[in-house]
């Protein structure tokens, strides 16, 4: 099922059939430099498309397969799920694409949808980006999308920075 789409990018939902594209993506030591878990294996991929497939279910949301329109290929992952963050489940905006496809307003252009869906059309009340401080590409998207700093805390043993966008009250 497509649920966004904008200029260069399609926006679905993930199936097991997307297991053989994205594993390649997230095995990639500079995909996932930051990433607690780091590189996954081809099963590990399986079981997070699994989650997500879940969480549509249970939800009505999570992360997506992102499709680049010019070749129809799937180039990563961006959407929304729940992190366990201080003992609460929190809706977070997360987003990861293969390095040929860095530098070029993806995510940005990805996320940005996904975030106008979580408050638009699930009406969740705010939205956290949670990332490495030393992760500065993804704080400078996580800034031009409107997220602002709001607390450090660790997660996963790490130590991250959470940002947060309220939804507007109309």
């Amino acid at each position: 099922m497509v649920w966004l789409e904008t200029q260069r990018l399609i926006l679905r939902d993930f199936t097991l059939e997307d297991v053989p594209q994205l594993a390649p993506i997230l095995s990639d030591p500079r995909v996932m430099k930051f990433s607690p878990k780091g590189v996954l294996s081809t099963a590990e991929t399986q079981e997070k498309i699994e989650e997500f497939i879940a969480l549509y279910q249970s939800h009505g949301f999570g992360k997506w397969a992102v499709i680049f329109k010019q070749t129809n290929q799937l180039i990563g992952y961006c959407g929304i799920a729940l992190e366990h963050i201080d003992g609460i489940n929190e809706p977070e905006i997360g987003y990861r694409l293969e390095p040929a496809f860095w530098g070029q307003g993806l995510a940005t252009e990805a996320a940005k949808p996904a975030i106008n869906y979580g408050l638009d059309q699930l009406q969740l009340p705010y939205l956290l980006g949670i990332v490495e401080p030393a992760n500065t590409a993804s704080v400078k998207i996580l800034k031009k999308l409107g997220l602002e700093y709001d607390r450090n805390t660790v997660l996963h043993g790490s130590e991250v920075d959470i940002y947060r966008l309220n939804a507007t009250i109309s």
